[in-house]
């Protein structure tokens, strides 16, 4: 059962800053960047995991790593106003793209901090969209979005809407290569993250990119661990 905790805002030091987001001037923030990818590319191709479900991992433990990424607002009869809540744990909701008809299926995927369980929950989740064809599949209140655009390289990625959310939206694209003189190739993969100003800065917004890309770091040793 999802679990939150609710913000004392006479506390928090961000009370201020997410008034200001929410009643005066609500915006969202979004930040892309390339991210190195290499070792765990090549970890993936050795070991026959999912590049796709590694980075969901990824992006999915860097966005659990932060309260910053898991807030919401709770309204309910015993409160006077709605008010911010860090939920205890969130899960990412993915697409499933369907060639034939060009048309995905929104699905998600429960969350484990052991990524070979979740990347295992992945396949399966993946798989029962694929029979179900549906448009969606219902979710539970504590998730966010996750997209992968696997057909291009790009620099910038977001949503446009009234209302920012205050889960994040992350996106990753299609890799490239990049050689330096007298250095072996990397692979780099674009990686966006767009959130509500209300919920974090660009402070915030750079922390999980560099979260990333040491958890793909870590996820790729740990793979290559599990060849030995």
């Amino acid at each position: 059962m999802a679990q939150y905790r609710l913000i004392d805002m006479d506390t928090w030091p961000r009370a201020a800053h997410y008034r200001r987001f929410t009643e005066d001037s609500p915006c969202a923030v979004t930040l892309t960047d390339e991210i190195d990818v290499t070792g765990l590319r090549n970890a993936c191709r050795t070991s026959g995991r999912s590049f796709y479900a590694a980075v969901l991992w990824v992006v999915s433990s860097a966005v659990n790593a932060r309260e910053e990424f898991r807030l919401t607002e709770v309204d309910a009869p015993d409160l006077p106003a709605p008010v911010p809540a860090v939920w205890d744990v969130v899960h990412p909701a993915h697409n499933v793209f369907h060639k034939e008809t060009e048309t995905y299926t929104g699905t998600f995927t429960l969350f484990s901090p052991d990524p070979e369980e979740f990347m295992d929950r992945v396949a399966e989740d993946a798989e029962r969209a694929r029979r179900l064809r549906v448009p969606a599949i219902p979710t539970p209140p504590n998730v966010f979005d996750a997209s992968c655009v696997p057909w291009r390289h790009f620099t910038h990625a977001g949503a446009l809407t009234d209302a920012p959310s205050l889960s994040p939206l992350v996106v990753w694209g299609g890799f490239r290569e990049a050689r330096e003189r007298g250095s072996e190739p990397k692979i780099l993969m674009p990686l966006s993250v767009t959130i509500s100003h209300a919920a974090a800065d660009g402070f915030h917004l750079a922390r999980f990119l560099n979260d990333a890309e040491a958890g793909c770091a870590a996820l790729a040793k740990r793979l290559g661990g599990r060849m030995l």
